[in-house]
Order: C-alpha cells, then structure tokens, then sequence
C-alpha cells in the first residue's frame, strides 16, 4: 500500500486570530512538525488549503522546500470532510491517505507509522486513532481510496460529519491503550485551538 500525506492547513484560525500553521514552536512553524512527522511514513506530501487563502504564496514556498504538493480544497465550508475527500480526489486506487490537521504538533513518526501498521493489517477503509479520553481524531488519522465515493455522496447530501463515513466502511478505531507506550503519547492529540492552547503546547515542548 502506498501511503500519501495530506496536511490540512490553511483554516480561518478564528478562535486564534491568525493562521495556526505559522505559529513557531521550537524554532520552526507548527505545520513543519507535522510535515516532519509524516515525511518518514509518507514520502509523498502535500498541503491543502482553501481557495481564497491569502497567504497562498507562503505556503507555495513551503511546499516547495518540502517536496510537497500545493493543493485547493475542492469543497469550501465542508470541514473536514471536504479535506478529506480533496486529499482522496488526488489519490488512486491502492493509495491512502494520511490525513493530519496542521494544529497537531505533537505527532511523531512512530505514532504515524504504528497507525499505518494497523491499516494495513486488516485491508481496512479507514484507520482511526482514539485519543485519551475515547474521542474520534478523523484529522490523524488514514483513509484508502475505497472511501473515496462514499465521500462524495456524503457531500452531494451534505453529511458532512466524518462518524458517519465511519459507520459505512470498515474502519479500525485504534483505542489509545494500543498507542499509549509510545514515546509522548500523553501529547499526540493536543491540538491548538485558542492563543491559550498555544502557550500551554509552548510550555510542554521538549527537545528531541
């Protein structure tokens, strides 16, 4: 199975202000932790973003010094679905997709690879971590090409919550007892929401 990263990126950011992906944790901006994390699983990568997004060219450099693809969101105010099937639109048959939110700093390679491992061995449509306290995480998660219809007709209704797709393809909840050795597991779905989420991640960076 080939696997391809898709970083979503390029929100409105509007319980923090600004765009997300730019804020700099550790020396670099938060999508290039993320970029960092699925480069080993996923040696294809590309970041999506809206249409509109006015910092387009940014992210153009960016992409470029990742090796990545620049792509538009084909679904305007769909959330993440929309993402979703964006990434599965560029995907073909026997490909996946690693989707990741843009807001998720804390995900590591092991955590992405030991979830790619679990796709793989059940010939799954969907793998989905759980985090700490049981919630669904669809922005860290895998999707195959198999959904990809499934997506669009979701759409084409607007249902546009991603627990549904769940419940019509074979989908792997990975519950975190599964990912808990893994090292900073405590952290992996920690997103940044809020200037307040934004100190908190600051403050419990760690090198290495």
């Amino acid at each position: 199975m080939e696997m391809i990263g898709f970083i979503q990126a390029g929100g409105e950011s509007s319980r923090m202000g600004e765009d997300k992906a730019w804020l700099r944790l550790a020396g670099r901006p938060m999508i290039e932790h993320v970029l960092a994390a699925a480069q080993p699983v996923a040696p294809s990568l590309a970041i999506v973003i809206k249409a509109a997004n006015t910092q387009a060219e940014r992210y153009a450099q960016l992409a470029s010094q990742w090796k990545a693809q620049l792509l538009y969101d084909r679904y305007d105010h769909c959330g993440p679905l929309g993402g979703i099937a964006t990434a599965l639109a560029h995907c073909g048959a026997g490909q996946s997709a690693l989707i990741l939110a843009c807001d998720l700093p804390f995900v590591t390679a092991e955590l992405l690879a030991s979830l790619s491992q679990e796709h793989q061995s059940g010939a799954y449509d969907v793998t989905v971590p759980l985090d700490q306290s049981g919630r669904l995480q669809p922005l860290a998660a895998i999707y195959a090409y198999s959904c990809r219809r499934i997506v669009e007709q979701m759409l084409a209704k607007d249902e546009l919550r991603v627990d549904r797709l769940y419940q019509r393809v074979k989908t792997n909840q990975v519950d975190f007892s599964l990912l808990a050795h893994l090292p900073g597991a405590e952290r992996f779905f920690m997103n940044i929401n809020t200037p307040e989420d934004y100190c908190a991640a600051a403050g419990q960076w760690k090198p290495g």
